[in-house]
């Protein structure tokens, strides 16, 4: 068979007409002219027969493929022919292999990119406050350290480096939290196709921050009283000493506190309704207050404007949680912290060191010391029922919940009565 019958100059004088105009090179080679109403392109391509059926090999498209390239590439596509490949079909695998590969490199991000797509994609929309507490734990601890890395480059060795800087600064629980947080973003990371491995899973807490051990601290009634003759001998901010005692009598979170608002409590009934939004588990909370409560309440009244129960220096706006936890914190331990007033123990009770948080697990105590049933003190934790005694089961039991919230305040009136007689 004649091959190799045309030359360049046949090329360049062919022209598109209104029909398609086929010229034979030779060899199985063949240039396509497309009339003027598909564009005009010429196009080599290369027909054989494979499995008894005729098939066509794109060899490319004059002027960007030259006659010579095209022949070069119809030779190519021959030879495997007869070797019993079918070049159309391995090219259409090279081409897939292609796309996955540039798929893969598209996926390649960094530790910055992973976070962000599990911000996007889980911690908005599972997350209560949308993943902002989440977030800011990443870019203080591991963004700046490996937040510019390729994340599938990230191994056990680095993870290492972004615990012992936390470490460094004896910040042992935030390790912790760190560590969790990472295994989290990876885990998510491999479940999107953006890493293959989990570089945390040999490193545990053991080699973190160390083992956490959870806490039982509750106060005693004797710590009780305790705890009433030093806020008045406090220099604390009565607001500060209503908020304390708030905690005690409802057994409400700080969190819950400091976002509550005047038109969240009914006088008329005597009820605290927490909103879902304001709750950490997201479900509506009502809390009876017992007259101890609402003494407390009125105490605010007098020293808070605003809507909220504790304002801050913007009136309309509430107080820290964290003003809270720390003007406590600031009185109970025993060494000055800097830039601050010498108060060191001015609230350290019998038992130890406490946290607001304690004031919560206290109550739940004393009123199981009082007779209260547990399942009354979980309801009024607003804790909710587990496994098929909570999906089963979902009496609110507000009758006795009013009772152990009444019984509990009358506990705190006596406790803290007994002071003020002693002092009489």
């Amino acid at each position: 068979m004649v091959e190799n019958k045309l030359t360049d100059k046949h090329l360049r004088v062919v022209k598109p007409g209104d029909t398609e105009q086929l010229f034979g090179d030779g060899g199985g080679l063949w240039i396509r002219v497309l009339p003027h109403s598909k564009g005009g392109a010429i196009n080599f391509y290369y027909r054989f027969l494979f499995n008894g059926k005729e098939r066509r090999y794109n060899c490319g498209t004059y002027p960007a493929t030259s006659l010579a390239k095209a022949r070069e590439n119809r030779n190519a596509a021959r030879n495997l022919v007869r070797s019993g490949l079918d070049p159309v079909v391995k090219e259409e695998h090279e081409r897939s292999a292609r796309s996955a590969t540039q798929a893969m490199e598209s996926m390649e991000k960094t530790i910055t990119a992973l976070f962000e797509d599990w911000k996007r994609v889980y911690l908005c929309a599972h997350r209560k406050d949308g993943g902002r507490a989440v977030e800011a734990a990443i870019r203080r601890d591991v963004l700046p350290v490996i937040g510019n890395m390729r994340a599938k480059d990230v191994h056990l060795p680095h993870i290492v480096q972004v615990i012992d800087r936390i470490l460094a600064r004896g910040a042992r629980r935030t390790a912790n939290v760190a560590l969790s947080l990472m295994r989290q973003m990876f885990r998510h990371g491999m479940g999107r196709g953006i890493v293959t491995t989990d570089p945390t899973l040999a490193l545990s807490k053991k080699q973190a921050g160390g083992k956490e051990t959870p806490s039982d601290r509750n106060l005693s009634p004797g710590e009780i009283q305790e705890l009433a003759h030093k806020l008045q001998e406090s220099d604390l901010h009565p607001r500060m000493q209503a908020a304390v005692w708030l905690l005690l009598a409802t057994g409400a979170r700080v969190g819950e506190l400091h976002k509550a608002r005047w038109t969240d409590i009914n006088e008329t009934q005597g009820l605290w309704v927490i909103p879902k939004e304001n709750s950490k588990n997201g479900i509506s909370h009502t809390i009876h207050l017992s007259q101890f409560a609402t003494e407390q309440l009125n105490t605010l009244k007098k020293v808070s404007a605003g809507p909220y129960l504790l304002t801050g220096r913007n009136t309309e706006n509430p107080l820290s949680d964290k003003t809270i936890s720390r003007a406590i914190r600031d009185r109970i331990g025993a060494d000055s912290l800097k830039n601050r007033k010498p108060r060191t123990a001015s609230l350290l009770l019998a038992g130890g060191e406490w946290s607001p948080h304690d004031l919560r697990r206290t109550m739940a105590s004393r009123m199981g010391d009082l007779g209260v049933e547990p399942h009354v003190i979980e309801r009024c934790l607003n804790h909710v029922q587990q496994g098929i005694v909570g999906v089963y089961q979902r009496q609110e039991y507000m009758q006795e919940r009013k009772a152990a919230f009444e019984q509990w305040g009358g506990q705190l009136i006596e406790l803290t009565q007994t002071l003020v007689r002693e002092q009489k």
